[in-house]
């Protein structure tokens, strides 16, 4: 599975990092842009899939990516 993030959110590192951790066997990259304008500076956001999804803190990100 592919992961993707945008680079705009503001603690990136500490996503990408519990990203990996969460799905080692996945895939995770850092883009430029992932088309959710405005809401990647605010929050955790991620495109898995073709799907679009976001979250308020990382836990509950990894926990919707933990359900597709």
């Amino acid at each position: 599975m592919k992961i993707q993030i945008c680079k705009k959110f503001s603690k990136i590192n500490k996503l990408q990092k519990k990203l990996t951790r969460a799905f080692p066997d996945d895939t995770v990259s850092v883009k430029s842009c992932i088309s959710m304008c405005k809401l990647c500076k605010k929050q955790p956001v991620a495109k898995v899939k073709g799907k679009k999804l976001k979250s308020k803190r990382i836990s509950k990100l990894i926990s919707k990516i933990n359900e597709l």
